[in-house]
């Protein structure tokens, strides 16, 4: 009868197995080889992707180091700027002193003088006024009061003789006029809400 061999059938097992796993390693063989075949396809494309991203890199490089060189020289502006800032509030702080001092000189003179009689006052295109006592002084005019009566005498009809005028700061070109222009020059007043 027929006896069984398992050295045979081992053999035979082990050949299969060889056979089979010799398939397999075949069929992966190819499937590695065609993935191989498809990635040697795309390495140009991928070369060029690689390019294109190192020259964009390039690019950014370059902005931020404009964009640093900016921001370095804003600083340096704006340090400047605050200079300048601290050297106008010095300067409109000097300002604001010398407009509030040369107005209480200003009112100090004029207060003084009320009072003061000129025995002939000389006016331009006008008799003169005798014994005329100064009773009041404004920005634009001074009030006497002499013998025919009150004269009030302003300096935009030019009434004024031009010593009077420089003396009492009176008029549109007075100092203190002046030095309140400025200030509105300098720091305005903010628009009303």
């Amino acid at each position: 009868m027929f006896q069984f061999d398992y050295s045979t059938l081992f053999k035979a097992i082990l050949l299969l197995a060889l056979v089979l796993g010799g398939c397999e390693y075949l069929n992966r063989t190819d499937k590695l080889k065609e993935r191989l075949a498809e990635l040697n396809a795309t390495l140009p494309q991928l070369k060029e992707t690689a390019g294109l991203r190192s020259q964009e890199w390039a690019e950014l490089k370059a902005a931020k180091d404009k964009h640093d060189a900016l921001l370095k020289r804003e600083q340096t502006e704006l340090a400047r700027k605050d200079l300048l800032d601290q050297k106008q509030r010095k300067l409109e702080g000097e300002i604001k002193y010398l407009s509030a001092s040369m107005k209480t000189i200003v009112e100090k003179v004029r207060a003084d003088a009320i009072g003061t009689t000129i025995v002939e006052l000389k006016l331009p295109g006008r008799p003169a006024l005798k014994n005329a006592k100064i009773l009041k002084i404004s920005d634009d005019s001074i009030t006497f009061l002499h013998e025919d009566g009150v004269a009030n005498l302003k300096v935009k009809a030019e009434e004024l003789p031009s010593e009077f005028v420089q003396k009492f700061d009176l008029g549109p070109g007075s100092i203190s006029r002046r030095l309140l222009r400025l200030m509105d020059e300098i720091s305005p007043a903010p628009p009303p809400r």
